[in-house]
């Protein structure tokens, strides 16, 4: 049952969702959230509105503002403007978190307890209903995160951030990728949370890199890899370089793949991991040919197939990764010519994948009986 309209405890949480937004109109299940109203309550409140009055005003069927224009909170906020931003921020939490689940991608490091409860929770019944979702409340998502920092719920912030750089759309504004990328990072800045910093760069330069805005990629590729040398963490600094390494591959910068794979080199002779040292190798190999460098790519090819061939110790690598290593490499020295040495490689990856991944093996039985001197046919 909904309980009574309780004036004016309830209209000034209505008015402070405006203010702690700093938006000029918002969607029914904000108010309802952050105002801490039952399912049906902000609708039976608003059929005894009237609509040229102060106060909460029906915009649309799901939208309201709030007239006049409502003042600025004084700066620092109050406990209640703080638990509205709380409200309103874990609602969303949740909400993003149904999403990303619904949409295949899971958010891994950025945990949350969501302590208050949340009414009337957004759901969604397929992946597109989702993904309209988000496109339609990426303002708002944008202005929550603000409002968490602001209110001091960096941590909220931090995970909320996370969320929208898994599951939004990578063809939205630009403009608002970069003033999310600037809303979480100072959070996690301002939490003294390196890692969780650390993190955010990670996402936020596979979403650019997925946009096709590869020097943005770039930027925060760089900027996450200062972290982790900063923070001694050699497992953060390779998988940085892995993706800064594909992103100058796509961005044609071959060059800038090569710098990659030589501090790649480094690291992995440091910790002595052979696969990791064979992995790059033949990384490297592919990089070379594709500057044009034949003669030092068939050099480096053939350098890691004598490192490949030698990663006997078990457990150095599954027979799933080392499989992809060596059909890579059998398909970089293909496309050089070294069609024998291409082979082996190919038997020695169906060694690999047989009773293990059956779709993969017919793919490696494919390059295997294709002839000699015609084109290696792609995946």
């Amino acid at each position: 049952m909904s309980r009574a309209w309780d004036r004016p405890s309830d209209d000034v949480e209505l008015l402070h969702c405006f203010q702690v937004l700093d938006r000029p109109e918002l969607p029914a299940w904000v108010l309802t959230v952050g105002a801490n109203l039952e399912p049906g309550e902000l609708e039976d409140l608003s059929v005894r509105l009237n609509e040229g009055s102060a106060g909460l005003v029906r915009l649309g069927d799901d939208l309201f503002g709030w007239r006049p224009e409502p003042q600025s909170l004084p700066e620092p906020w109050g406990a209640r403007a703080r638990l509205v931003t709380r409200r309103i921020g874990e609602g969303l939490l949740t909400t993003l978190d149904t999403a990303c689940g619904l949409l295949g991608h899971p958010v891994r490091g950025f945990d949350y307890r969501v302590d208050t409860p949340v009414p009337a929770p957004v759901r969604f019944s397929e992946p597109s209903q989702a993904t309209a979702w988000l496109r339609r409340h990426l303002p708002v998502s944008l202005a929550t995160v603000r409002a968490g920092g602001r209110a001091g719920l960096r941590s909220l912030a931090t995970v909320l951030t996370a969320r929208l750089w898994v599951c939004a759309p990578t063809d939205v504004s630009r403009q608002w990728a970069v003033d999310l990328a600037e809303a979480g990072t100072q959070a996690a800045v301002d939490d003294r949370r390196p890692r969780d910093l650390a993190g955010l760069l990670r996402l936020s330069a596979r979403w650019f890199a997925a946009a096709g805005d590869f020097p943005t990629a770039e930027a925060h590729g760089v900027r996450e890899w200062v972290l982790w040398k900063e923070l001694d963490d050699a497992t953060g600094m390779i998988d940085t370089l892995w993706r800064r390494a594909h992103v100058y591959r796509a961005a044609g910068r071959g060059n800038r793949e090569l710098d990659c794979y030589q501090r790649l080199l480094s690291l992995y002779r440091q910790s002595d991991d052979r696969f990791g040292l064979a992995h790059t190798q033949v990384a490297r190999g592919v990089a070379l040919a594709g500057v044009g460098r034949a003669r030092d790519a068939a050099e480096q090819l053939r350098e890691a197939a004598r490192a490949v061939g030698e990663l006997d110790s078990p457990g150095a690598a599954s027979p799933g990764e080392l499989a992809s290593v060596l059909e890579t490499l059998g398909r970089a020295l293909w496309n050089l010519g070294v069609f024998g040495a291409a082979r082996r490689q190919f038997s020695a990856a169906l060694r690999q994948l047989v009773d293990v991944d059956e779709q993969a093996a017919q793919r490696i039985r494919v390059l295997l009986a294709h002839p000699e001197g015609h084109s290696l046919p792609g995946r």
